[in-house]
């Protein structure tokens, strides 16, 4: 997911928890109700419990202390962390089939790649 598609869900799960958090304005009776609503809507969401994002306000990161306890890496990681860079393969017609390289077209016959 680009970094953009985070700050997307990101921000919506923060929106979400804003809107929960609202109608503690209007009485005490209702805070712990909407505050519980509100930290269940971001972890169902995110998987990311309340302290996370105060983690990722202060480290500027993608912080989730589930994530951390399941595949035991760092509390707070990159946006990038993880993510695979492949190397790009080039793929020419052959006599039957394609056949892919992982540099342009070695051999110098002028095939077209395929698209």
């Amino acid at each position: 997911m680009s970094n953009t598609g985070k700050k997307l869900i990101r921000r919506s799960a923060v929106f979400a928890t804003l809107l929960a958090i609202t109608p503690m304005l209007g009485g005490c009776l209702q805070a712990p109700f909407a505050a519980a609503a509100g930290a269940t809507v971001a972890f169902v969401h995110e998987d990311k419990l309340p302290t996370d994002y105060i983690a990722e306000a202060v480290t500027g990161e993608d912080c989730s202390y589930v994530r951390r306890l399941e595949d035991g890496g760092p509390l707070c990681r990159s946006y990038d962390y993880g993510q695979v860079i492949e190397k790009p393969i080039y793929c020419y017609r052959s006599l039957g089939n394609v056949t892919c390289y992982d540099r342009p077209n070695p051999y110098g016959d002028g095939a077209q790649p395929v698209q």
